[in-house]
């Protein structure tokens, strides 16, 4: 007998499930869209017309592209080889749940830690049982039983659905200009430094929109590096939004005022202090010394910025991006503080320019010795103390040990900081001598963005992402009125200074977690880690280890030696109090 196989009957079958699968398809794509516009709700909300409308058709494009391109791989391959509609309605409804499912739990991890799922944090959240994501694996029947459920109907009504596709070729239209447009858009927003836009790139999973920066550059459309150094100046484009503060700030103005002098050395650490600088060893012995305190960040403008924000260095790009000024000068300001700012290098730096002192109207920045910024103060504070009843005193000093030079021996940055030490025993006398001494709390600290090789006679740079207690650790010495001498081994951060004045100083009574990461240098209580970190990782320092996260959550353990831990794994509960304690100030959706 002679067997004919209709191939006629197979093809239209085949194309059945192609058509089945199209309509599959497209409802999936209005299902991951409205589950998708979640994000925009949770992530900052743009002001400007260009960037909600850059957020709503980004949103539109990317879901449809993510989700045409898993049926384009997954299921239109297997339209030809699976000529079971049956056993295709299954496959897809199994992928489609699977889907909408980890766009469930992604939108729970974003909305608490600005985090996309990934691997790493997969494999933390569910060998650990995070209770938080309960919601979302408990919705996942309903996923399931709705995805049947459209499974079915539309196999039995695809022919009236596809004497109805005249309506979907527009909407498919839309969803292809929306993903088109929206990277178009990016391209001119990031060539732009367009932040309403540029800093909505993280807020999508899976989102990479395009930048075309080199073929710009290839082209004349912009400057060779002038991007590179725009990012500099200004920060990362792509850096989030924060809320800073988080409370509007109060003060108990009836408070004595007291005047405030904030002295930053640039290339400072233990061993110059006590081989190099014996009056201010000496001076640090008669008042308050903090023996165990420890840069923010080996980074020395993201050191400075943690130490005048109270902030991690992770909000560094943040609040240079936006331009966002100190709370500690603002209240500074309220309070009707006469400000004197002495600087090496006339506050040269991005954070002084876009940020801390963008209110200020600043000279072009300047070079100047140590001896010379000491002359100006002295001549500056003579001036005040000559105006009678005049307003109390902030100023703030930034002197160099020469770490800006390219060759620079130990015997030079020896020498530097031995003149230093005179320059700021001349400072004290003079507050002394006119009687104002006992009325001003002095800090001094740095930034140990150095390391000394005393066997080689070489001054190394500290490397950026080397979180050892050495390469952090930085003095701080203070003297505080009518607080006695003494020497404070608790564990301290650059992050603290500027809590332990809002409240101590300046007698602010809003809750200090509402402006400052930071604690009060003189709360005695034992804290179990303290942060430090660069703009894109942070760096847990516990007494006997170092967690360093990045930020797309993965882990690495270091013992004090610097090794890498391979068989610790960070803990649930750590990460979380890592992650929600560094997200404090990020705008999002709890």
């Amino acid at each position: 007998m002679l067997k004919l196989k209709n191939n006629h009957l197979k093809d239209d079958h085949s194309s059945q499930i192609v058509s089945w699968g199209h309509w599959f398809t497209l409802f999936n794509v209005f299902v991951a869209i409205a589950l998708g516009s979640q994000y925009l709700i949770i992530a900052d909300w743009p002001r400007t017309f260009m960037g909600r409308l850059y957020a709503i058709i980004s949103a539109i494009g990317h879901f449809s592209f993510l989700t045409f391109i898993t049926y384009l791989i997954v299921l239109f391959p297997l339209s030809f080889f699976i000529h079971s509609s049956r056993w295709q309605r299954i496959i897809a409804t199994t992928i489609a749940t699977l889907g909408i499912s980890l766009l469930l739990i992604d939108i729970e991890i974003f909305s608490h830690f600005r985090m996309h799922l990934n691997l790493s944090i997969w494999q933390l959240f569910t060998s650990q049982k995070a209770t938080f994501l309960s919601p979302a694996f408990i919705i996942i029947p309903f996923i399931l039983l709705v995805e049947i459920l459209f499974a079915l109907w539309s196999w039995k009504k695809l022919r009236s659905l596809s004497k109805r596709k005249r309506y979907a070729k527009p909407v498919v239209i839309i969803f292809i200009l929306c993903f088109v447009s929206s990277h178009f858009i990016h391209i001119w927003a990031d060539a732009n430094f367009y932040r309403p836009i540029t800093m909505q790139r993280s807020s999508l999973p899976l989102s990479y929109p395009l930048t075309a920066r080199h073929f710009l550059e290839r082209y004349g459309f912009m400057e060779e590096n002038d991007y590179r150094t725009r990012v500099s100046q200004v920060g990362n484009p792509f850096a989030i939004a924060i809320e800073y503060p988080l409370e509007r700030i109060t003060y108990d103005d009836k408070q004595n005022k007291k005047n405030i002098l904030i002295i930053i050395i640039d290339g400072w650490n233990n061993y110059l202090l006590t081989h190099n600088m014996p009056w201010l060893k000496q001076f640090a012995s008669e008042n308050i010394e903090f023996v165990n305190h420890y840069d923010a960040s080996n980074q020395s403008n993201i050191n400075k910025f943690s130490l005048f924000y109270g902030l991690d260095p992770n909000y560094y790009n943040s609040i240079l991006a936006s331009h966002r000024t100190s709370i500690l000068f603002d209240t500074v300001i309220n309070q009707h503080y006469s400000l004197g700012l002495f600087s090496y290098d006339g506050f040269a730096e991005p954070l002084y320019r876009s940020a801390l002192l963008s209110n200020f109207s600043i000279p072009e920045p300047k070079k100047q010795s140590n001896k010379q910024i000491t002359d100006h103060w002295l001549v500056w504070y003579d001036e005040q103390n000559r105006i009678h009843n005049h307003a109390p005193l902030f100023s703030v000093i930034q002197y160099s040990l020469g770490v800006k030079n390219k060759n620079l021996s130990v015997s030079m940055l020896e020498s530097e900081a031995k003149k230093l030490d005179q320059y700021l025993e001349s400072l004290i006398v003079y507050l002394k001598s006119t009687n104002t001494f006992d009325n001003t709390v002095i800090i001094i600290t740095g930034t140990n963005d150095i390391k000394i090789d005393t066997a080689q006679k070489l001054v190394l740079r500290n490397d950026d992402k080397d979180y050892s207690r050495a390469s952090l650790k930085v003095p701080l010495i203070m003297s505080w009125p009518n607080k006695n001498s003494t020497n404070i081994s608790n564990i301290t951060s650059q992050t603290d200074i500027m809590r332990t004045l809002m409240q101590d100083a300046l007698h602010v009574t809003t809750s200090p977690p509402q402006y400052s990461q930071g604690n009060n240098l003189f709360n005695n209580k034992k804290r179990e880690w303290i942060i430090a970190g660069n703009d894109n990782e942070i760096a847990a320092l516990y007494s006997d280890k170092t967690i360093i996260l990045d930020a797309f959550g993965r882990s690495k353990i270091y013992n004090l030696n610097g090794k890498v831990q391979k068989g610790e794994k960070i803990s649930l509960p750590i990460f979380l109090q890592i992650v929600t304690e560094n997200r404090r100030f990020m705008v999002v959706d709890n």
